[in-house]
């Protein structure tokens, strides 16, 4: 390929061969001169001489008032030139095709969306556990926290297997469970099952609604069956849980001795595993028995 900058000319006429004499008595640089017809030659002149051409020999289809033996066009550029010409005329789809894989390849690094597979039982708390791990639509895709996303997804009841993986601006999870493993789970949120003071609130999923060291009443939620997203929007989830509190036990009991009233207030109270007394006192009174009891009630959900 030759690195100049020239034009491919051709001329047409009863006599070319006089056109290049006369071209190079003009002092005008001939290269390449070619005949390929009769009547007909090829040639190359350096861009800078080719209006020189033109005005030797106009160019009647653009000037019916001139006349002229012959008939001169432009070709078009050769080497150099033909190849910055080129590229001038494909500049825009270059740079489209180059934007385009640009914005594909940025556009691969963020997550559009998540798609379970496989068992949707822990669809929600799936879906937490991903936010935690930094996964979420319209973020940048962080593939560090996978491992501890599915060692979190594993602890879930029955869960047998879990896989998190990309796949184009789709991130796959996918969950398989073993159905008879799977325990009843309570849904809704979780309340308080007796009045006192609140000593401590464990939550695995779900949101608490309550702080160690307040005074609770039966019937209040402690922890609610949702968990916020950093767009604050409310996602359902089934709250695991676990609340101790501290209750108070007081009664008049009519009975033989301090130990049967005891024993009546003990059963009374429906202690679970995990409950205990911290302390206990009775005495009597006209005939009755007043007995005190503080304890520690554990109060768990789906734990």
């Amino acid at each position: 390929m030759s690195w100049s900058f020239r034009d491919e000319i051709s001329i047409e006429g009863l006599s070319p061969e006089r056109a290049l004499l006369r071209l190079r008595r003009a002092g005008i640089p001939v290269y390449d001169a070619r005949k390929v017809e009769k009547n007909r030659i090829l040639l190359r002149v350096d861009k800078k001489d080719t209006e020189k051409v033109f005005a030797i020999y106009p160019n009647v289809c653009y000037n019916g008032a001139v006349y002229s033996p012959y008939v001169v066009k432009k070709i078009g550029a050769v080497g150099l030139g033909k190849t910055i010409e080129t590229l001038r005329s494909r500049v825009g789809l270059i740079l489209g095709g180059l934007l385009f894989l640009a914005a594909t390849t940025f556009s691969q690094s963020y997550v559009y969306g998540v798609e379970f597979t496989g068992s949707t039982v822990y669809a929600r708390e799936a879906a937490m556990a991903l936010e935690e791990g930094g996964i979420a639509p319209f973020q940048r895709y962080e593939s560090k926290n996978v491992d501890l996303i599915c060692s979190k997804i594993l602890s879930l009841d029955g869960v047998e297997f879990c896989s998190v993986k990309k796949t184009g601006s789709v991130v796959k999870v996918e969950i398989r469970t073993n159905e008879f493993a799977i325990s009843k789970r309570e849904r809704g949120e979780m309340r308080a099952l007796r009045s006192g003071t609140l000593l401590s609130l464990t939550v695995l999923c779900g949101t608490p609604l309550k702080k160690a060291g307040e005074t609770i009443q039966a019937g209040e939620p402690l922890v609610g069956n949702y968990f916020k997203t950093a767009s604050e929007e409310k996602i359902r989830v089934e709250v695991i849980a676990r609340a101790r509190i501290a209750c108070e036990y007081e009664a008049e009991i009519e009975a033989s001795d301090a130990e049967s009233a005891f024993a009546q207030a003990y059963l009374a109270l429906e202690l679970g595993d995990g409950d205990e007394i911290t302390e206990k006192s009775v005495t009597e009174q006209d005939g009755t028995f007043h007995v005190k009891i503080r304890y520690t009630a554990v109060e768990k959900m789906n734990l």
